[in-house]
């Protein structure tokens, strides 16, 4: 049975029941609810979650469907103008820095490349990054101009906008890493743990990736949730497990990790669900922790929502830090138009991606990260040339 699972964040638990019923229709069924986690509290004061069968998801959306096209175009109106209007700012800002850039006796912007601060700020970068990046693209053409033989001055060459934007993906991609998806039924058994903030889609990404690897890769899995904090807390999980006929077992305490382990070592892969640690409940991770530094098979990645500010989602990486995250899931994609942003997030945690989510519909909503998908946006006027000499 395939399944669309959806969070709403709002201040009253019944303003999200009313949001949930308006979109989804009245067959939607409420999965679980709780106070929204201190980090995402811009959100709303309490997540709700609910699910809904495609089939009821399918005859709420027709009912909606004249007025949906209607606030659509209306929004794409109000979107292109503030798009606009952020293109000019950027400008604006791009020529007010060169300006003091060269007061200051900076170097120059070489020949040809002077449109990629503005680019690159304009896809969402912070503007310090969109220097940093644009300054290490122009160390990478010197570099290339040198070793082709064409030594000379700056302002006696001009690069090729091709030349450029080979040098800004190249820069761009350089500055972070991904981790391609590994086989779920190798010869040994994977443990994979997802750890995060409440609130960031540990639990449906976990469900995702169940459903991936254990229905449509056949692997022989195990699902596990150790969230003990909350009230509570297995019950989602639980219900998307027994809907996705897939075997589901809670863990009371994490210092019973390792025995559960034992019992189901048969498995190809055990999937395992962990509290959404607030910052007053890290020494709870204790236990945590521990369980992770002995078994050497676990895989943490670190779940966290692509629409956080840098610096935020820094400070949760830090203090997830104790749990060992080696990959970095990102979250809530659909919610970030700037691809500049996501990739400052990877950037900044310096944590390879393994996988973004861009909508609750599960399996559906899962993408292996990739560094191509990731630069298309900045790959525009590469494009535009092709369609041009066609």
């Amino acid at each position: 049975m395939s399944m669309r699972i959806k969070s709403y964040f709002a201040d009253t638990v019944q303003e999200a029941i009313e949001r949930a019923r308006l979109e989804l229709g009245p067959d939607a069924m409420l999965l679980n609810s709780k106070k929204t986690e201190s980090e995402l509290r811009n959100l709303g004061e309490f997540e709700v979650v609910f699910g809904v069968s495609k089939a009821s998801e399918r005859e709420a959306r027709q009912e909606t469907r004249a007025t949906a096209h209607a606030a659509e175009a209306s929004s794409a109106l109000v979107q292109e103008i503030a798009e606009l209007r952020k293109q000019v700012e950027t400008i604006k800002h791009s020529v007010t820095n060169q300006s003091r850039g060269a007061a200051a006796g900076r170097k120059q912007l070489l020949p040809g490349t002077e449109d990629v601060y503005a680019r690159l700020a304009a896809a969402g970068f912070s503007h310090e990054l969109a220097q940093e990046i644009a300054d290490g693209m122009e160390l990478r053409l010197y570099s290339e101009a040198r070793n082709a033989g064409r030594d000379g001055k700056p302002g006696e060459q001009r690069f090729s906008w091709q030349a450029v934007d080979t040098a800004l993906i190249e820069e761009v991609e350089a500055r972070f890493a991904i981790a391609p998806e590994e086989n779920a039924a190798g010869a040994n058994a994977r443990v994979v743990v997802f750890v995060g903030p409440a609130g960031a889609g540990k639990t449906t990404t976990l469900m995702k990736l169940a459903l991936r690897w254990g229905v449509s890769g056949r692997a022989p899995l195990q699902i596990l949730s150790a969230d003990t904090l909350r009230v509570g807390g297995c019950e989602q999980l639980a219900a998307y497990a027994r809907i996705a006929g897939l075997p589901f077992d809670r863990i009371e305490t994490p210092a019973a990790l390792d025995s559960a382990l034992e019992e189901y070592r048969q498995k190809k892969l055990i999937l395992i669900d962990t509290p959404g640690f607030g910052a007053a409940e890290m020494e709870d991770a204790a236990e945590l922790a521990a369980f992770i530094k002995a078994e050497r098979r676990a895989e943490v990645h670190l779940v966290l929502p692509a629409t956080l500010q840098p610096d935020a989602a820094a400070g949760i990486a830090e203090r997830f830090s104790i749990l060992d995250p080696s990959k970095l899931v990102l979250t809530h994609m659909d919610e970030t138009a700037k691809a500049g942003a996501v990739l400052e997030l990877a950037m900044r945690l310096r944590l390879p991606l393994s996988y973004l989510t861009d909508g609750q519909q599960i399996p559906e909503d899962l993408d292996t990260a990739s560094k191509a998908a990731l630069t298309e946006s900045l790959r525009q006027r590469a494009k535009i040339a092709a369609v041009s000499a066609a």
